[in-house]
């Protein structure tokens, strides 16, 4: 009896909260209702957050990331933001509407390529090329800085152009002007050397001798003088051909002793009684 007892309290224990948790919802039920109609309906806050993330292809941030807020579901109306001299290249993890509480876009720009920046390695003195010619490339408005190449046997004289600057729109010219490094003066000026002995030629200084002899009693024109770090001085008497000073063998003369007079006096041509120039004689000629 006491075990029956005991189910029938319970059962009716949960009859009365059965009871007691409808009336609760009764309750609430009305009083919602009763708000409804006292005021209007209106969402409380947003549900879905957009980030959009604006960098260059290098991964920079270019601008400050764009939040935008609203609810999933809801038709999105983007309009991208646009960087002078950049392109955009990529696009990633687009979408049209807010579809999850958070999302992210991210949009991916590169810059335009300024114009080449062109490198050339000079010789001074003999106005040829020590290497080929390079280039160099970076984005537009990117700085640059250069560096002269470093030539074997050469020493660096000047460079001309901008060895530093910005890439633009327009193609930018260096020239590096070397020199040889053994070469201490260079002088175009025209001197004469009297050859008093034979001596050789060479193809240059310090160079190979060439099959040119320069023999005595002669006085070459010189058209390049070149004096060396040894003090050394050689002088080129045409194409390349090159002369070793030697005090020896030659001298070394300011003016040529053989140019002519300023004033060349020119006989008159007088006539010869005794020259006669005899007349025309007329010819016929007959075809056959």
């Amino acid at each position: 009896m006491a075990f029956l007892d005991s189910v029938k309290n319970l059962m009716k224990f949960n009859k009365n909260n059965e009871t007691k948790q409808k009336n609760d919802v009764s309750t609430i039920e009305k009083s919602d209702l009763s708000d409804k109609n006292n005021e209007p309906i209106t969402k409380v806050g947003h549900n879905a957050t957009l980030i959009i993330i604006y960098q260059d292809d290098r991964g920079q941030s270019l601008t400050t990331p764009q939040i935008i807020s609203g609810y999933i579901g809801e038709e999105l109306h983007l309009r991208f933001k646009e960087f002078p001299n950049y392109d955009l290249i990529n696009i990633s993890g687009f979408t049209s509407a807010f579809v999850d509480p958070y999302g992210s876009i991210t949009l991916t720009y590169r810059k335009h390529q300024g114009a080449d920046v062109w490198l050339f390695s000079q010789d001074i003195d003999k106005q040829k090329l020590l290497m080929r010619p390079v280039f160099i490339r970076g984005d537009f408005g990117e700085r640059f800085e250069l560096n002269a190449p470093t030539i074997p046997d050469y020493s660096l004289q000047k460079a001309v152009g901008p060895t530093r600057g910005v890439f633009s729109d327009k193609q930018q010219l260096v020239t590096y002007y070397y020199r040889k490094s053994r070469w201490k003066i260079v002088d175009h000026n025209v001197h004469y050397l009297r050859i008093n002995s034979y001596c050789l030629s060479y193809t240059e200084p310090e160079g190979h001798d060439i099959s040119v002899t320069l023999a005595p009693d002669t006085i070459w024109q010189t058209f390049e003088s070149i004096q060396l770090i040894n003090n050394d001085w050689w002088y080129n008497i045409g194409g390349n051909a090159w002369v070793k000073f030697d005090e020896q063998r030659m001298e070394l003369l300011e003016n040529n002793p053989y140019t002519l007079s300023d004033t060349l006096k020119i006989a008159p041509i007088q006539d010869d009684p005794e020259l006669s120039i005899p007349e025309p004689v007329k010819l016929s000629v007959t075809a056959e």
